[in-house]
């Protein structure tokens, strides 16, 4: 595997953050902690997005304090493109792994697609719910997910299918200039195996592409080998991965 272009991982983390808005970003010696009421690890953890000039302990506990106060465990995500050796330290220091993510890009040329998924300019209460049970959202995180939804301040686009008056699989894409990113795809596990992931993913890629998106990303777990296989079916390949370290009990 080619060694990832640091330049494009950096250009995909400012739209995915812009895609995907925190309640409170916050600078701190280069690091960026970012928190949204705990719904989501990328908005509820730090990011080392610049080299570091404190001491590098003390730093970490400067951070889980600051997490601590609103209630979470520290946790840093980490890609190609963060301070070097950060990764190597947390692992001496017992912070453990969570959650290997790869982000996959695809050009947005060629015909508008085949997808038959409707998408609508804002959600409403009916896409809400729908996509409430597909993720399964509890009752405690459900106003910080809303809120996150909410705060896009880029083009969205919310995707859904239905069977009959049901809605059965959901998604959501975010224009940002070049770039369209898709987040929140789902399917009711009721319906898979049945093309309607195929069909929801490709009609939001026309989507962005009549709205002048030319290249698109998403991010997949690791270990989720069916929709890997979809997306690469779909043109899509990885460019990067990135992947989180959780502070020991104690730190």
């Amino acid at each position: 595997m080619p060694e990832p272009n640091v330049a494009l991982v950096r250009e995909i983390e400012r739209v995915a953050f812009r895609a995907w808005p925190p309640f409170e970003t916050v600078e701190y010696d280069g690091w960026l902690l970012r928190y949204a009421g705990g719904f989501s690890r990328r908005s509820n953890s730090v990011y080392p997005a610049q080299a570091s000039t404190l001491p590098f302990v003390g730093k970490l506990r400067h951070c889980r304090d600051w997490f601590a106060a609103r209630g979470l465990d520290l946790v840093v995500r980490l890609t190609p493109a963060t301070e070097a050796g950060v990764d190597e330290r947390l692992v001496e220091l017992g912070f453990t792994l969570e959650c290997p993510t790869d982000v996959m890009v695809a050009p947005l040329g060629g015909p508008a697609g085949v997808g038959s998924a409707t998408v609508a300019d804002s959600f409403d209460a009916e896409w809400l719910a729908a996509a409430e049970g597909l993720f399964d959202v509890t009752p405690r995180l459900r106003p910080a997910w809303e809120r996150i939804l909410s705060g896009v301040e880029a083009t969205a686009g919310f995707a859904t299918v239905r069977d009959g008056d049901a809605i059965v699989a959901v998604g959501l894409g975010v224009c940002d200039g070049p770039w369209l990113g898709l987040f929140e795809i789902a399917v009711d596990p009721s319906h898979r195996r049945r093309g309607l992931g195929r069909r929801l993913t490709e009609s939001l890629l026309g989507w962005g592409r009549e709205r002048g998106a030319v290249r698109s990303y998403l991010q997949v777990v690791t270990d989720n080998a069916p929709a890997l296989a979809l997306y690469e079916e779909l043109g899509f390949t990885r460019a990067y991965t990135y992947w989180y370290r959780r502070a020991p009990s104690g730190f």
